[in-house]
């Protein structure tokens, strides 16, 4: 950067010479403006930005350039900041970075242990927050700005990892459910289900477990989330609550065998199950069922996971999608199971190709993240094996195909030896922040993941 002194001398000699000269006659009194404010400020010229890829097979540092131009900035009068809401990619370069300056005054001084005049041709770091302030034609220095430019310091489509260091108890048997922005974890017990819960925004502060209050013993891998209420089943017979510790039995002849799936949206609140005899049931307010033809052949006939989400092309049609959780892997290939809530028919997803056909995986979970579908868990094959939690599968075309997500979006190297200490048991959920939620049993041990570009705020 060239530095120019501010001759605060020359200054006021020019300043007075242009009021002099506007000063014709004893009518006329000029008086400069006192104005002295940025108006408008960005980036001049392309930076460059460094990134890591693959070439031929090797990581090679590689180079970009980001045009300036199309990260605006915002000037916030009040609190005399200028800063780019959206942050320049990962890699930029702002240690010299061409900039222009709009004002309502004289001329632009940065602001240092020795001020300098700015001129347009400078080139400036940015590597710390620049100050700046403007002359105004009466010689009067108004408010003195903070610029910064904003860059990412993570990788947007990289997924970070943290270990949320808490009180979450030693249980075993779990599922998780997310309500209202809690975490809500139920928990196999001798006696009776038993509850926990965090908030979301928490994560660390758990409370201490509840025992639920149902006179029959709860299935804790039955319980949902649907139509701002908690489902769970005891002893064939379906119980509710608002607050997931006071139950009530729903008021309702049919007995449900297990809860399968839901959708809860503005357009489509349906409750999805199967009756003693497999056949598949659905209810709209939990009381009045609609019965449909058995469950087809080779149907998951242990509890499930699945997820739910609207079509991209019509948001008025729900596609639920469900997975054998396989509590103990086979050597057979297993497949996703899909349902439009329009048509009431199970669909198998089951792909002919081998090398693109579901995982079995042991324990396996299913969630809709990224406008993709995913499935990870315990250890498991598709012509070769895979170590617990050492990939995850991704879906692009709602379930049919799978392939193996192998850079990036990846978890964390200590879950294979966490899913072994707490021997398989885990639960998990996505929250409405985009974070993966995976609590484990046993070891009592909270992690939370999200892909870092769904986690970019405007700073």
């Amino acid at each position: 950067m060239k530095l120019r002194i501010l001759n605060i001398f020359a200054s006021l000699f020019v300043t007075a010479s242009i009021i002099t000269s506007c000063l014709d006659s004893d009518e006329i009194e000029y008086k400069p403006s006192q104005n002295a404010v940025i108006t408008s400020f960005a980036i001049k010229d392309s930076i460059i930005t460094h990134y890591n890829a693959q070439v031929n097979g090797k990581d090679t540092m590689l180079s970009t350039s980001v045009i300036g131009s199309e990260y605006p900035f915002i000037i916030d009068q009040y609190e005399s900041r200028i800063y780019n809401p959206d942050s320049l990619p990962v890699g930029t370069d702002i240690s010299k970075v061409v900039v222009e300056i709009g004002i309502d005054g004289f001329h632009v001084v940065i602001e240092a242990e020795q001020d300098s005049v700015w001129q347009e041709e400078d080139s400036l770091s940015f590597e710390k927050p620049i100050k700046f302030k403007v002359l105004s034609l009466a010689n009067v220095y108004g408010r003195t700005y903070t610029a910064q430019i904003n860059v990412h310091q993570q990788k947007p489509e990289e997924m970070g990892w943290q270990k949320m260091e808490g009180n979450f108890p030693n249980i075993q048997a779990q599922k998780a459910v997310l309500s209202n922005g809690n975490i809500y974890v139920f928990a196999e017990q001798e006696d009776q289900v038993a509850m926990t819960k965090t908030s979301i925004n928490d994560g660390k502060n758990w409370t201490s477990l509840q025992t639920l209050d149902i006179p029959n013993k709860a299935d804790y891998s039955s319980v949902m989330v649907w139509n701002n209420s908690f489902y769970i089943l005891a002893d064939n017979k379906l119980y509710t609550s608002t607050d997931a510790l006071n139950w009530n039995m729903v008021e309702t002849e049919q007995t449900v065998s297990r809860l399968l799936a839901c959708t809860d949206t503005e357009k489509s609140k349906k409750l999805i199950a199967a009756d003693m005899e497999n056949h598949f049931i659905e209810t709209e307010d939990g009381i009045n069922w609609n019965q449909y033809d058995v469950l087809p052949e080779g149907f998951p006939k242990a509890q499930s996971s699945f997820t739910s989400y609207t079509l991209d092309t019509n948001e008025d049609i729900n596609r639920i999608v469900l997975l054998e959780r396989n509590e103990e892997k086979t050597d057979s290939l297993t497949s996703a199971w899909m349902m439009l809530d329009t048509d009431n028919e199970w669909v198998d997803l089951a792909c002919e190709n081998k090398d693109y056909a579901c995982p079995v995986l042991e324990n396996a979970a299913i969630i809709r993240y990224n406008n993709k579908l995913y499935t990870f868990g315990g250890p498991g094959q598709r012509n070769t094996t895979f170590q617990a939690f050492s990939k995850f599968f991704q879906s692009e075309d709602n379930g049919i195909s799978w392939k193996t997500v192998d850079e990036n979006i990846v978890f964390p190297e200590t879950f294979n030896e966490l899913y072994e200490s707490a021997h398989g048991d885990f639960s998990y959920i996505v929250d409405e922040n985009h974070f993966i939620w995976i609590m484990w049993g046993t070891i009592g041990e909270v992690w939370r993941g999200r892909i870092n570009k769904l986690g970019f705020e405007r700073q």
